[in-house]
């Protein structure tokens, strides 16, 4: 069953931004979809119009089967959103937030004790349920929100980058209760600009740029996009390699980023560039670097 739709979605804004340039999205109920892309790509404002918060501009879009302009209020029954800065009250604990995000969706009391605990095990924060938002760290809060989000008996949650700011064993906590949650039934549209997450928790995604989706499918399948499936990091004198005299790699500050087919091209390149006291070290390609082809190609801009 299609939990999230869009057909030829379009959104241009009062200034004439184009956020949204004819999106066509396909979500499945019981899936983590992933909205990927830069700042800017239109991302949220996807996010927005399908939790009915903002109107398109042309095309259509719907969430469980309901259109988002004309049946709104069927689809915030079935929806929890936890927007990307949303901020804890500082003097709540989790069991709280829990507990009475699931009352305000008029889940009976003792449903909703039972509901509250389910979700703070879900996201580990069991043992930390009695304790203030105010003593806890930022992740900690994170999962609290996802918690109140869980707790609400929504079909479907949506989370505009919520592990924005995070350091990076925060991060892989809240992709595992994610995960869970997905192992768990629940279907989730999650946006994120880290390319790293998109292809640690995504069921499918899609990649977005400039308000168009340039890729969609399984974060293997994308990666399958390019002939490139390696890549060779050069430091030191990269005149020393003929290679790259006649190759459009990518320099980045002191260091060459060359992209290859295969693992014997690079394992000869990596030992060409020793032999001549280069530094050298192969990897497969990453999604970062699908989308950066994706989006325009390997160029050879410092950043």
């Amino acid at each position: 069953m299609q939990a999230i739709g869009s057909v030829d979605l379009v959104k241009v804004y009062r200034n004439g931004v184009k956020a949204l340039q004819g999106v066509n999205i396909s979500m499945k109920k019981g899936e983590l979809y992933t909205l990927l892309g830069p700042n800017g790509a239109g991302k949220t404002t996807f996010l927005r119009i399908i939790s009915t918060q903002l109107m398109p501009t042309s095309g259509k879009a719907s969430v469980l089967g309901y259109d988002v302009v004309s049946e709104a209020s069927e689809i915030r029954k079935r929806i929890s959103v936890v927007p990307q800065d949303v901020a804890t009250y500082q003097m709540y604990t989790p069991w709280e937030y829990a507990y009475y995000f699931a009352r305000l969706r008029h889940v009976p009391k003792q449903e909703a004790k039972k509901t509250a605990e389910k979700a703070l095990r879900i996201v580990g924060l069991w043992d930390l349920r009695k304790r203030t938002c105010a003593t806890l760290s930022g992740g900690e809060k994170k999962r609290t929100i996802i918690a109140s989000a869980l707790s609400s008996y929504a079909d479907v949650l949506m989370l505009d980058e919520p592990t924005s700011g995070l350091d990076a064993i925060a991060r892989r906590n809240v992709w595992s209760a994610l995960r869970q949650l997905v192992k768990e039934g629940k279907t989730i549209l999650l946006t994120t600009h880290n390319m790293e997450e998109a292809e640690m928790v995504s069921d499918r995604l899609a990649i977005l740029n400039k308000g168009q989706v340039i890729a969609n499918g399984r974060p293997e399948t994308i990666k399958g996009l390019v002939a490139e499936k390696y890549r060779v990091v050069l430091e030191g004198d990269i005149t020393l390699i003929p290679v790259c005299k006649n190759d459009d790699g990518v320099m980045l500050g002191d260091r060459y980023v060359l992209y290859v087919e295969n693992e014997n091209e690079a394992a000869n390149l990596m030992k060409e560039a020793l032999k001549k006291g280069l530094r050298a070290h192969i990897s497969p390609v990453t999604l970062e670097d699908v989308f950066v082809k994706l989006a325009g190609g390997f160029d050879n801009e410092s950043s």
